[in-house]
Order: C-alpha cells, then sequence, then structure tokens
C-alpha cells in the first residue's frame, strides 16, 4: 500500500482538525455562556479549582504520552509490527497504573478540601463535585494507549474526529440539562460518559484499522528500548512538572487568598483565549508526527529546521494579530458583547494574560520539534528550577499585586523553560548557534507592540458603541496589521513558500476541476 506523503497527511490532518473543532467551538461557547448565566462565577471557579487540583495529582502520567508517541515512530516507519505490539501493551499496564494512582492521591486530597474553598452559594456538596471531577481525571486514561499509536502514524485527525463529534454532542445535551434543570450534577455527568464514549469509540477503530494488534506478540523490548523510554519520559518529567506549576496553581492560590469566585471571573477569559489557543495548537499537533517521521530519517537535521521555521512563521502571522486584538478588545468582548460588568477585570491583567499567551503560543513550534525529535532528557533541571521558582514567586506576588502578580510569576519562569527548549534544540538537534531564532523572536515581539501602538491610538478615537463599535474596532485592528504585515513580510522567503503552496494545493485543484 503506497503511503501518504508528509505533506498531504499534514493537510488532512490540520483541514479535519480545523473543521471539526471550529463546529464544537460554536455550540461549546453557547454552552458556556449558558452555564455562566444560569449557575454563575462560583460554578466556574470551582469547576476551574478542581481542575487544578486534578492536573498536578495527574503528575503520574506527566510527559509520558509524548516520550510514547515518539517511541512508535521508527517501528511504524520501518513497518515493525512485532515492536509495536510490545509498545503498546507496555503502554496499556502503564495508563491502567496511571489511573489507579490518580484515583488514590485524588481521594486523599478530600480532608483538605475545606481548606482551599469556600463558595457559600454552590448549594451542592463540594465533596460531591469533586468526587465528579475526579472520576472524569481517572477515567479519561481508559483506552488512551490506542490514541498514541494514531497519533504517531500521522492520524491524529482521527482522534480529533471522535473527539470533536462526542464533544458536540455533549455540549448539546448540556445544554439542554442547564435550561431545562439548571443542574451542575446533571451537567458534569455528561461529561463523565462522553469522555469515556470517545476514548470507546477510539479503541475500536484502532483495533479494527491496524489489525496486527490482535498478533500474538513475541519476545520483549530489550533493556536499552526500556531504558531509552524511562530517560526520555523523566526528561518530560520534568518539563510537565514546570507546566503544571505554571497553569495548574494559580487558581489554587486565587481562591484561597483572593476568593472562589474571582477564580470563575478569571476563568472566563482564560477559557476565550484557550479555544483560540487551542484552535491553532491542533493545527501544529497534528503536524508532530509528520516531523517525528522526519526526525528518525537521514540527513534531517537542515530540513527539520527548515520546517521549524516555516511554522514559527504561519504560528506568528495567526498569533500576532489575534493578541493585538485581545489585548485591546478583549475585556470590552467579556463586559458589553457576551456578560455583563460583574466579570471585569483590569486591563492590566488582560495586558499580562494576553502578553503570557503570546510568548508561549510563538514558542510551540519549538516546543513541538523538541517533541518530535525525542529531545526530552537535556537540561531537565532548569524545567524543576522553573517550577519551585514560580510557586516561590506566587507566595510573594499574590498578595501584594493579586492576579497580575501570578501572571507575571507564570512570565518570568516559562522565559527560562523557553530558552531552554531553544538551546536544547540547536545545541543537540540542528548542532548550530541559536542566534538566529532569538534575532527572530526580538523581531516578531517588536512587532507585536507596534500594531498594538498603532491600532490602540486609532481606536480611542472611536465613540461608537455596543456591537457595531466593537466591529469597526475590529476592522481597524485588522487593517492595520495586514498594512504593517505586508510592509515588512510581504516580500520575505517564508511569506513565497507559502503562497507558492496554497497556489499549488488550491488554485491548481480547481483549475483542474473546471477543465
Amino acid at each position: 500500500m503506497k503511503k501518504e506523503s508528509r505533506t498531504n497527511n499534514a493537510i488532512k490532518n490540520t483541514t479535519i482538525t480545523m473543521f471539526c473543532y471550529i463546529m464544537y467551538l460554536v455550540v461549546s461557547f453557547v454552552c458556556r455562556t449558558i452555564f455562566t448565566k444560569k449557575l454563575g462565577a462560583e460554578y466556574l471557579g470551582i469547576g476551574g479549582l478542581f481542575s487544578n487540583i486534578l492536573t498536578i495529582l495527574s503528575f503520574a502520567e506527566l510527559g509520558l504520552g509524548s516520550s510514547l508517541v515518539y517511541h512508535l515512530y521508527k517501528p511504524l516507519a520501518d513497518e515493525d509490527h512485532n515492536k509495536v505490539n510490545l509498545y503498546i501493551n507496555l503502554y496499556k499496564k502503564i495508563y491502567n497504573a496511571i489511573m489507579l494512582i490518580i484515583l488514590i492521591l485524588g481521594i486523599g486530597v478530600i480532608p483538605f478540601l475545606k481548606y482551599l474553598v469556600e463558595a457559600p452559594n454552590v448549594k451542592e456538596s463540594l465533596v460531591l463535585l469533586y468526587v465528579l471531577y475526579l472520576i472524569q481525571t481517572s477515567t479519561s486514561y481508559l483506552f488512551v494507549y490506542k490514541k498514541t499509536l494514531l497519533t504517531a502514524d500521522q492520524k491524529n485527525y482521527v482522534v480529533s474526529l471522535f473527539t470533536e463529534i462526542t464533544n458536540l454532542v455533549m455540549n448539546i445535551c448540556q445544554c439542554i440539562i442547564l435550561i431545562v434543570f439548571e443542574n451542575f450534577v446533571f451537567y458534569f455527568l455528561l461529561s463523565i460518559i462522553f469522555g469515556i464514549l470517545n476514548n470507546v469509540l477510539c479503541s475500536i477503530y484502532v483495533s479494527r484499522k491496524y489489525k496486527f494488534l490482535n498478533n500474538k506478540v513475541k519476545g520483549k523490548l530489550s533493556k536499552q528500548e526500556v531504558q531509552n523510554l524511562k530517560r526520555d519520559t523523566k526528561g518530560l518529567v520534568m518539563t510537565k512538572i514546570a507546566s503544571v506549576a505554571f497553569g495548574g496553581t494559580d487558581n489554587i492560590f486565587i481562591s484561597s487568598f483572593i476568593g472562589i469566585k474571582y477564580v470563575g471571573i478569571l476563568s472566563n477569559y482564560t477559557a476565550i483565549i484557550s479555544l483560540i489557543n487551542s484552535m491553532t495548537n491542533k493545527i501544529f499537533y497534528s503536524i508532530t508526527a509528520s516531523i517525528g517521521n522526519l526526525g528518525v530519517s537521514k540527513n534531517s537535521e537542515t530540513k527539520t529546521e527548515n520546517v521549524l521555521f516555516k511554522m514559527f512563521f504561519i504560528n506568528a502571522t495567526i498569533y500576532t494579530y489575534i493578541c493585538v486584538g485581545l489585548i485591546i478588545l478583549l475585556q470590552e468582548f467579556v463586559t458589553s458583547i457576551w456578560l455583563n460588568n460583574e466579570f471585569f477585570l483590569s486591563n492590566t491583567i488582560i495586558a499580562i494574560l494576553i502578553i503570557e499567551l503570546y510568548l508561549r503560543s510563538i514558542h510551540f513550534p519549538l516546543h513541538t520539534t523538541r517533541s518530535a525529535l525525542g529531545l526530552f532528557s537535556q537540561y531537565k533541571i532548569f524545567f524543576v528550577v522553573a517550577a519551585i521558582l514560580n510557586i516561590i514567586l506566587d507566595f510573594i506576588l499574590v498578595k501584594p499585586f493579586g492576579i497580575a502578580g501570578l501572571l507575571f510569576a507564570t512570565i518570568i519562569c516559562r522565559g527560562i523553560t523557553y530558552i531552554v527548549d531553544i538551546v536544547s534544540i540547536y545545541k543537540f538537534g540542528f548542532k548550530k548557534s541559536p542566534v538566529n531564532y532569538f534575532k527572530l523572536l526580538f523581531k516578531w515581539l517588536v512587532f507585536l507592540f507596534i500594531c498594538y501602538l498603532i491600532s490602540n491610538l486609532i481606536i480611542q478615537k472611536i465613540v461608537i458603541d455596543n456591537l457595531l463599535g466593537f466591529i469597526v474596532k475590529i476592522l481597524i485592528i485588522t487593517i492595520v496589521y495586514l498594512i504593517l504585515y505586508i510592509i515588512l513580510f510581504g516580500r520575505t522567503e517564508d511569506m513565497s513558500y507559502f503562497i507558492e503552496l496554497f497556489k499549488n494545493k488550491f488554485l491548481k485543484r480547481k483549475k483542474v476541476k473546471v477543465q
């Protein structure tokens, strides 16, 4: 059977992923709106807090997924089905152990809940709600080991298809439950049921698609292969611990020092950001396996660096525009267009929130490349240092500066891990100096600032209110961005590449159909 090219796989992954996600995006936004209006900020805060707690407890899985996927690249490329089966069987045992560990640790947290949250307007038992979240987190690992095979085989669009379809149906059912019953327990039970359903459907598909999984396994993994898996997993654990410290502790600090209501208020802003961020990340995650497949081929360093720069260019193009718009318009959207002034956050908090998003987002192509190339264990100690420093800074900054202090601590500590990622890729992957990458990064940061400055100066003169004024502001930001973008990047090699790619993949195809 003829294998599909990396480019075709990447395009298929991206197209299907985006189509499914956009459909889910619309329905999930409607569902969140109904949730916010029917149940209020404290329920949102409860959800954010419990999710943070269980993210921390999920450390047993930290880094494992990326490492497992990476170790499947070569046997899949070599069509070594027995080796694939050996890894899959091992992954099954590991994920079953992870489910058990999370359940035990999660139950151990129950006596301490009263010290972490006070929610007088929540009518249900906090223990009951927490147990529901614990069940959801634990069951999310059911059959997940089979998904790693699809991801490694450049078929992540299949995972996305099942995920977004089940999420779409789930959100429709949740909207009905909220409107009819206004009951959080019923609402969340649907999350658990559809989460399990998604994993079961993926598992059935994988079993039918990869018939060799039913073959009798011969032999076992070598000591070296097991050691390599342990080494890479340990390295990834360090990076994921840092990630959990950055994103998994803020709601705990806000709940303990500021109030559970503010977790809910902030969550509406972060929900919008997460929806946008997830949509773009899905594009790059869908082509990770293509890079990994390229990374195990010969003489791949130069090719992989070229792919990285192309990914960075398109990623920075999208996120610079998005972040300029969010810095200027996010507060107005939440308080005037979507909800009301009860969910107000200061411009300072929003600016820091979006800057952190921008730095994290334009770094994603490099992080994806590092994972795809299997560079998991280099400089892992710096990630632990960054994680510890983040918690220390959270304690220091939360009282005098509140939410802004927590977000600023995250920017500082994430910056450390970003630099480590860049140095690791260039030293161990490309074997050259990272100076050109740092110059590129600085160039885009300056471009972001200039776009924001000019757009904001013009928008401040707009006196039109409500939806019409909001649309006019979007148009101004878009026009300013496009003009500056064309001036700065219109004749670059990267721009020429994507113009040619568009012509080859879409325009020529249309001409053929017309003929």
